[in-house]
């Protein structure tokens, strides 16, 4: 008895509309970061009544946030 070729289907990944939204999005959190940190460093130049180590923690803290959320969206857009 011949035996019966069975035709592989190939399995495609249906592409992922959110992959680009993400890209932008990671873009726009690093956009952002860099927009805190500048905003930090010439509000530390201004010599106006601020509390010096509030601002430079609570900026630190808004940057590293930024960061760490635009790239984790960049890799995430990037994943198969």
């Amino acid at each position: 008895m011949p035996e019966k070729k069975v035709k592989k289907k190939s399995i495609e990944q249906p592409v992922r509309v959110a992959d680009p939204v993400l890209a932008e999005a990671g873009k726009f959190c690093l956009d952002i970061a860099k927009l805190v940190f500048g905003g930090v460093i010439l509000a530390g130049l201004m010599k106006q009544d601020v509390d010096y180590v509030a601002l430079l923690v609570v900026g630190l803290g808004v940057v590293i946030l930024f960061t760490i959320f635009g790239f984790r969206f960049i890799k995430q857009s990037k994943q198969k």
